[in-house]
């Protein structure tokens, strides 16, 4: 298949690759060498100096030289320009079958010839003639969607899109359509995300650890999820803030094993505070 890329398009895509690979070193290894860049990218040491040579020219305020270890390692004020930082992207992009374990998550079935269609009728804002079962109907039924997004919920995939038989936005899950059913383009779509309520409502969701934990497991919990303390030293008190889609709100809750109640705290650890809890339940199963 032909590129349209440009050499400097190419080139920059390139860069990208490698910086972010250097990032994520400094980030989570500490130290980034040439011989690293060798190992990964199969280039020549000179080839592979120049790119921290280049990173460094473009972001001198994130590296410096450590003569005892002869590699480069961050400083105290880097900031990342090229990657969020996080772990689960150091693991896919360089630690993956090395020292780093993944639970195995059973894979879903989702058949890129679904999903084509799909993507082309986003893109194009048209009408999707579909087959699709769910639990409550598991034979394979026809229906007309108008897709606007394809969410990921941790577990599963959807795509998010008005129902013309049921007059009103729903989630399709893409292992439940019928790849042996050709899906039709049909004409321009009359419904699209702005027209989303739930999707274009933005609510947030607080939770903090479970009131029943003593002082000790109430500060670890908060040390696990990342809650900033909002009280004082003497009574201290601590929340996390997050945002999201009203639409995608009981995949969050799922998430963080929120939709049931356990009788041991220590089982429970986390809670939707109580102005949370007020705020969210116009959006919650009852």
């Amino acid at each position: 298949m032909a590129s349209h890329l440009t050499e400097k398009q190419s080139n920059s895509a390139v860069d990208q690759k490698r910086f972010i690979f250097v990032e994520l070193m400094m980030i989570w290894e500490g130290r980034i060498k040439a011989a690293h860049i060798s190992d990964q990218f199969e280039l020549g040491k000179n080839l592979a100096a120049l790119v921290i040579q280049k990173y460094k020219e473009l972001y001198p305020e994130n590296m410096a030289y450590e003569a005892a270890t002869e590699s480069y390692v961050p400083t105290e004020n880097m900031v990342t320009q090229f990657t969020s930082g996080s772990l689960q992207e150091y693991v896919n992009l360089i630690a993956a079958g090395e020292s780093i374990t993944q639970l195995a998550m059973p894979t879903r079935n989702v058949n890129p010839v679904v999903v084509r269609p799909i993507l082309q009728a986003i893109r194009e804002q048209r009408r999707l003639s579909i087959a699709y079962a769910s639990v409550t109907h598991p034979e394979f039924a026809s229906r007309v969607i108008q897709p606007h997004n394809i969410v990921f919920d941790g577990l599963r995939w959807h795509v998010r899109a008005f129902c013309e038989n049921n007059q009103g936005y729903r989630d399709f899950v893409l292992s439940r359509f019928d790849a042996n059913a050709s899906s039709e383009l049909l004409d321009a779509a009359d419904h699209f995300d702005l027209q989303d309520e739930l999707w274009q409502t933005l609510l947030e969701v607080e939770i903090m650890p479970d009131p029943r934990l003593d002082e000790n497991r109430t500060r670890i919990i908060a040390l696990d999820y990342d809650m900033p303390s909002v009280g004082t030293p003497e009574q201290p008190s601590y929340v996390k803030t997050m945002q999201v889609r009203a639409a995608l709100l009981m995949y969050l809750i799922n998430r963080l094993g929120l939709d049931q109640y356990h009788n041991k705290p220590e089982a429970q650890q986390i809670i939707l505070s109580p102005n949370c809890q007020q705020t969210l339940k116009p959006y919650l199963p009852n």
